[in-house]
C-alpha cells in the first residue's frame, strides 16, 4: 500500500511538471521615468529616473547607447525611485534596460528608449529577461518545496500533536520522511535558482558565488531559511520519543511554515502589513495542519491494532482551522483581486479559479468522510476503513494537484500588483480651447477622468458637450468613445472608465464650443491600468 501512495503521488507531481512554464510576469509596475518612454529631449539628461508603486532595489541596470555599447551607470535607490546617473549621453536613441527586486521577493525587468536631439536606429537590446528554463525549475522546485512544508512538516506535526500511541505505521512515516527530504533538498537548491532568477543568468551559471549570495540578499532568503528551520523541526518531532519535546517541535515547525510564507511573496506586501502577513501566517499553518494529517490519518485508519482514537480527535478539531481556513483565503483573494471578473480575465484569477475548483471538491470529500465514512467506521473498523483510507489517499492526490497549482503563482502577479494608483495628469493645448485631464485610477471601478475646459486666455469655457475618444493600436483596442457630463462651468467628469492595459494611449478630446465650432485636441499619453 505504501508502495502504490507513493508512486500515486509521484505520478500526479510528474504530470503536473510535465506542463509548459509560463513566462515570468512583473510583481512590481513601473508608474513613470525621466525622460518618459519614447521620447525626444533636446540636450542630454543629466539624471534617469525609473518610479515605482512599491519600494524596489536594483539588480541590474545598463544603459545602451544609439551604437549599441553598453555601459553600467550609478544607481541610488530611495523608496519608489531609482536615480541613475549616466555617462555623457551622445546624440541618438538609447534603451535603460532594468532590472529590480520587488517588495514581495519577485525579479522584474523593463526598458526604457527615449532619444537625445533626434532618434536613431534603435540598439539592439530589450529587457533583462528570466531564462525560461530558469522559470521552469524553479516552479518545479516551489511544488517540491510545498510538499516537503505542507505534507511533511504537516504530518510530522499531526503525527507529534494527535497521535495517541507512538510509533506510527512504518508507511505513514515513511511516506513523511521522503516528503521532508525532497522539501529540503529543494528549499537549499531554489536559494541558487532565486540567484539566477534576480541576475538574469542561465541554469549553467548555478556555480557562481554571486548567485547564491543574490538569492540569499532578497526577501526569498528569509523565507526559505524558515523554510530549512519548518523541516529541520518536523524531522526531529517525528524521531523524539520524548512526547512533551516531540509536540514543541511539531507546533515549532507548524509555526516556521507560517512565518516562511508570510516573510515574502504577494499578499505579504499589502498594506497594511501587519494584517496581511498575519492572515497569510494563519491560512499556511491551517493548510499544513489539514493536508499534513492525510497521510498519518490514512495509515491509522488501515491499522486495526489502533483504537481509532486519533481519527475522533481530528474529526472534533478540524471545523476550527477549516473556518479559519475559509476565512482567511476570502480576505487574501480580496486584497489579490481587484474586481470579480479578473477570476476569468486574468493569469492570477485563472489560476486562483483553478485552486478554489480543486479546494471545493477537497473540502467536498473531507465532509464526505466526516458525516458518512466516519461514523460507519466507529462499529465496524473493516469494510469502512478501507474506503476511509481509499478517500483520504484521493484527498493527497488533489492535495498534491492543489500545490501544483498554487505553485504557478510565482510568475503570476495579482491584479492589484498591475495596478499602478498614480494619477495621470494631461494638458492639451489648443488654438480656441485647452484641457486640463486629470485620470485618477479607482479600486474595481475604472478611472474617474475629470475635465477643466479654458479658451486660450486660461479662462473658464462655457463648452457645450465634452467627448474623449481612447485607442490602442498596438493592442488591438479601437477607439472607445465616452461622452463626458458637466458638473458646472468649466468642469466635466467621466466615472467608471475602463483601462484595460497599462502603457501609451491616444487620447482624443473633442470640445464642443457652440453649434458650428468645435475643438479637437489629441496626443499619445501614457496611462495606468484601470480595469
Amino acid at each position: 500500500m505504501a508502495l502504490r501512495w507513493a508512486l500515486g503521488l509521484l505520478a500526479v507531481l510528474l504530470a503536473t511538471m510535465a506542463a509548459p512554464a509560463r513566462p515570468a510576469l512583473a510583481h512590481a509596475s513601473l508608474l513613470g521615468s525621466e525622460p518618459a518612454d519614447g521620447v525626444t529631449v533636446a540636450q542630454p539628461p543629466a539624471r534617469l529616473k525609473l518610479t515605482f508603486n512599491e519600494p524596489v532595489s536594483p539588480l541590474i541596470v545598463r544603459l545602451i547607447g544609439p551604437t549599441g555599447a553598453a555601459s553600467t551607470p550609478a544607481v541610488t535607490a530611495e523608496n519608489n525611485t531609482l536615480t541613475i546617473t549616466p555617462p555623457e549621453l551622445a546624440r541618438g536613441t538609447h534603451v535603460l534596460s532594468w532590472r529590480v527586486i520587488s517588495a514581495d521577493g519577485h525579479p522584474v525587468g523593463g526598458a526604457v528608449l527615449f532619444s537625445v536631439g533626434a532618434p536613431s536606429e534603435r540598439p539592439t537590446a530589450g529587457v533583462i529577461a528570466t531564462d525560461p528554463a530558469v522559470a521552469k525549475t524553479i516552479w518545479e522546485v516551489r511544488i517540491l518545496i510545498y510538499v516537503g512544508l505542507f505534507l511533511g512538516v504537516g504530518g510530522a506535526a499531526f503525527v507529534a500533536l494527535m497521535a495517541q500511541t507512538r510509533p506510527l505505521p512504518a508507511r505513514a512515516e515513511m511516506l513523511i520522511t521522503i516528503a521532508l527530504a525532497l522539501g529540503l533538498a529543494a528549499t537549499l537548491f531554489s536559494i541558487g535558482l532565486q540567484g539566477l532568477d534576480a541576475l538574469a543568468l542561465s541554469i549553467a551559471q548555478l556555480w557562481r558565488g554571486d548567485t547564491w549570495r543574490s538569492g540569499l540578499a532578497t526577501s526569498y532568503g528569509w523565507a526559505a531559511g524558515l523554510a530549512v528551520l519548518a523541516q529541520f523541526f518536523a524531522l526531529l518531532a517525528l524521531r523524539l520519543r520524548h512526547r512533551l519535546l516531540a509536540r514543541a517541535c511539531g507546533a515549532g515547525g507548524l509555526g516556521c511554515v507560517g512565518l516562511a510564507l508570510a516573510a515574502s511573496g504577494h499578499a505579504a506586501t499589502v498594506e497594511p502589513q501587519w494584517l496581511s502577513r498575519s492572515v497569510v501566517f494563519l491560512h499556511t499553518v491551517c493548510i499544513a495542519f489539514w493536508l499534513g494529517s492525510l497521510m498519518p490519518l490514512a495509515a491509522i485508519v488501515r491499522d486495526t491494532k489502533r483504537s481509532g482514537g486519533e481519527l475522533a480527535a481530528f474529526s472534533r478539531i478540524i471545523p476550527l482551522p477549516l473556518t479559519v481556513l475559509i476565512a482567511t483565503g476570502v480576505y487574501l483573494a480580496f486584497i489579490e483581486l481587484d474586481r470579480a471578473d479578473a477570476l476569468w480575465t486574468t493569469n492570477y484569477g485563472i489560476v486562483l479559479s483553478i485552486k478554489l475548483a480543486l479546494v471545493l471538491w477537497l473540502l467536498g470529500l473531507a465532509a464526505a468522510n466526516r458525516y458518512v465514512l466516519v461514523p460507519r467506521l466507529i462499529p465496524n473498523r473493516t469494510k469502512p476503513a478501507r474506503r476511509l483510507a481509499t478517500a483520504i489517499g484521493t484527498e493527497a492526490m488533489l492535495a498534491v494537484l492543489i500545490l501544483g497549482t498554487v505553485a504557478s503563482w510565482r510568475f503570476t502577479p495579482p491584479p492589484r500588483a498591475l495596478i499602478a494608483a498614480e494619477p495621470a495628469s494631461i494638458h492639451f493645448h489648443g488654438g480656441k480651447a485647452m484641457a486640463q485631464i486629470e485620470v485618477e485610477p479607482v479600486r474595481a471601478r475604472g478611472a474617474e477622468v475629470a475635465i477643466q475646459v479654458l479658451d486660450g486666455e486660461f479662462h473658464p469655457l462655457a463648452a457645450k458637450a465634452v467627448t474623449i475618444f481612447l485607442s490602442n493600436r498596438d493592442a488591438g483596442i479601437e477607439p472607445v468613445r465616452r461622452d463626458a457630463s458637466s458638473i458646472g462651468t468649466p468642469n466635466w467628469r467621466i466615472e467608471d472608465l475602463r483601462i484595460p492595459i497599462a502603457g501609451r494611449w491616444k487620447l482624443r478630446v473633442d470640445i464642443l464650443v457652440d453649434d458650428f465650432d468645435k475643438e479637437t485636441l489629441e496626443d499619445d499619453v501614457l496611462l495606468s491600468r484601470a480595469p
